[in-house]
């Protein structure tokens, strides 16, 4: 019986803890703060490039075709692990129906912006873009068609 009984505790804090912070990050839109998912012009995107600062150059080939829409920084990375490549949209990021009208027809700048920071990392460390299997080893269907969009998508979310 006492299992029970601190079993049900245990969830119903659990619970609580989980309305908090659905409640929490409600109110934190509501007043145009959301640190949780955060993708306006000020959040940095970065990725490690194992190469040291001055071997990149002034500014990686898929990060120059941004142009001005995006701030970069390059920096020694900590613990002297090659490079900290940082990069930031200039532009506030459409929001709402804009944002998914964008996605759609794969204008997204956060993902363009991630795309180019993956394709900036694999130019400096190998040489090349290296992508998977073009053309693909098996048929198209209907199937195989969330793992081909989730392949061709694959640079553009995700961990950096």
């Amino acid at each position: 019986m006492r299992k029970v009984l601190l079993g049900t505790a245990v969830a119903a804090t659990a619970a609580t803890a989980t309305a908090a912070t659905v409640v929490g990050r409600r109110l934190a839109r509501a007043n145009g703060v959301d640190s949780l998912a955060r993708s306006g012009p000020d959040r940095w995107h970065s990725v490690t490039v194992h190469r040291e600062p001055e071997q990149l150059g002034p500014l990686p080939a898929p990060l120059a075709e941004l142009g001005e829409t995006v701030e970069v920084r390059i920096r020694p990375a900590p613990g002297g692990r090659g490079s900290e490549l940082a990069a930031r949209l200039v532009e506030p990021v459409p929001g709402g129906v804009a944002a998914l009208v964008a996605k759609a027809r794969d204008e997204d700048p956060v993902r363009q912006l991630r795309r180019a920071l993956r394709e900036a990392r694999s130019l400096a460390e190998v040489g090349e873009v290296l992508l998977p299997d073009t053309p693909s080893t098996t048929k198209p269907t209907l199937t195989g068609a969330p793992l081909a969009d989730a392949t061709r998508h694959g640079r553009e979310e995700g961990r950096l």
